[in-house]
């Protein structure tokens, strides 16, 4: 029996984390999302909308993150689809990539 500590939300949160991080390395062939960490995925209550918090600090190559962006938005839909394939989730949700910019 799952803890009763979290919410669906959270637990479909850390399970989209996992599915998105897997998707990102292996799957999408974009050069301009190689490199790309998943630090943390905000689902809302009703498990309609997920923001996607990214990471592009660590990698090694020097990107410039509006081609990130850009590379983001059109895997959007491969993304979102594979999402649905792996996981067995009544609705998936509709995705939106946040990137975390520090310097």
């Amino acid at each position: 029996m799952p803890s009763q500590d979290f919410k669906r939300s959270d637990r479909i949160a850390d399970l989209l984390k996992v599915e998105i991080s897997q998707v990102l390395s292996q799957d999408v062939k974009d050069p301009r999302v190689q490199g790309i960490t998943v630090l943390n995925v905000m689902l809302t209550a009703d498990m309609k909308k997920a923001d996607i918090l990214i990471s592009q600090s660590n990698s090694f190559n020097e990107v410039n993150l509006d081609e990130v962006k850009k590379g983001l938005e059109k895997s959007k839909g491969f993304i979102r689809k594979k999402l649905s394939q792996n996981l067995n989730l009544r609705r998936t949700p509709e995705i939106f990539f946040k990137i975390e910019e520090f310097f």
